[in-house]
């Protein structure tokens, strides 16, 4: 059985349940970590387009918090709904990172993949739904 290692953020005295790099963190600390790297992704992103590598490199990145937030909801058996609440954030913050990188860019480039027109820039108009109705009886 493998040794479980303190937190390594500050003087927390909690067991690590997942890493980040070479950082064992708690549940508390891996939560805080993954809120300030994604709002500096935002950050960043609403300041000036980023590339197609420097994407890539985020991307990785991203899905690492992802993996590291499913792993903390499976490992622990004792977590606070508050907890749960902020591990699924992180996963639906960093979710939506990952699908926008995947619709605005191109594979392998930083080219709008709305210009090359793999992607429509707008939306479909909206349809009413319409109900339908039985035409024959249901026993006869």
């Amino acid at each position: 059985m493998p040794v479980q290692k303190l937190c390594r953020f500050a003087a927390c005295q909690e067991l690590g349940i997942t890493a980040i790099g070479d950082e064992d963190l708690c549940c508390d600390h891996f939560v805080l970590r993954c809120y300030v790297f994604l709002e500096q992704i935002d950050l960043e992103r609403a300041k000036s387009a980023c590339d197609a590598t420097r994407t890539a490199a985020l991307k990785r990145s991203v899905n690492s918090c992802l993996q590291g937030a499913l792993e903390v909801s499976l490992k622990s058996a004792t977590l606070s709904n508050l907890q749960k609440a902020r591990l699924l954030d992180i996963m639906l913050w960093a979710g939506e990172f990952v699908n926008q990188t995947d619709s605005h860019f191109a594979p392998g480039s930083g080219i709008s993949a709305a210009r090359l027109g793999l992607v429509s820039p707008e939306r479909s108009s909206y349809e009413k739904p319409q109900v339908k109705t039985r035409m024959t009886p249901l026993s006869q």
